[in-house]
């Protein structure tokens, strides 16, 4: 071996020695070397439970968020972050299930929990917990039409709450923010419950004119 070679020959050696410091990962000299990566799959996961809650499919969204997130009632969050949207997803579903998810066949019996709201309490546990999460980060983003339509829309659904709910959404149909279908829909429900048949009527083309399906726009008790 000539001066040459030797020189290129302790380059190269060095060079794969110098990987090998940086990455565990590093692979016998001359063979590949990939970085280790570590990616949350939970990040893609909320993000189509995301995409399914707006496409109408809130079962498939809040038996996402389940699977992923089991423990989401003992986490911690912030609006916004990764947790906080799953909560979102899941209390928006909860909301617009009645407190029952009908999930048997998406999640796995040890997580399920009483999130099916199948026995007594359960239901009106889970809706309980929807206004919660809602209402918490609508207090946190005082601005987020959005939240304040979703948190609006679970109080329509708890008898003691329906007041506030109807007035929060009073006061956003006043300003033409009700930021949802759905959240018409619980206005629509809300005047009728109260014998306001005209505002209802008016209510639910407002619905009709924003839904994609018109599913959205079924009373719902």
């Amino acid at each position: 071996m000539n001066f040459r070679q030797h020189a290129i020959w302790v380059a190269a050696f060095g060079t794969c020695l110098g990987l090998a410091v940086i990455s565990r990962d590093a692979q016998a000299c001359g063979g590949e070397w990939y970085p280790e990566v570590m990616v949350d799959p939970r990040i893609h996961g909320v993000a189509q439970a995301e995409k399914s809650l707006a496409s109408g499919n809130r079962l498939a969204a809040a038996a996402s968020v389940i699977r992923m997130m089991p423990h989401i009632k003992s986490l911690k969050s912030k609006p916004g972050s990764l947790v906080g949207r799953a909560e979102r997803v899941l209390a928006v579903a909860l909301s617009r299930s009645n407190g029952m998810l009908s999930i048997s066949k998406e999640v796995p019996s040890e997580a399920r929990a009483g999130w099916q709201g199948t026995k007594d309490g359960e239901s009106s546990a889970n809706l309980a917990w929807s206004v919660e999460i809602l209402k918490r980060q609508s207090d946190a983003k005082h601005d987020d039409i959005g939240l304040k339509t979703d948190l609006a829309e679970a109080m329509s659904r708890v008898p003691e709450r329906r007041s506030e709910a109807r007035a929060l959404l009073e006061d956003l149909a006043k300003r033409d923010l009700i930021a949802s279908p759905e959240g018409y829909a619980a206005l629509a429900s809300l005047r009728s419950q109260s014998g306001d048949s005209d505002g209802q009527k008016l209510a639910l083309k407002r619905c009709e004119a924003m839904a994609k399906s018109q599913d959205a726009c079924v009373a719902r008790s």
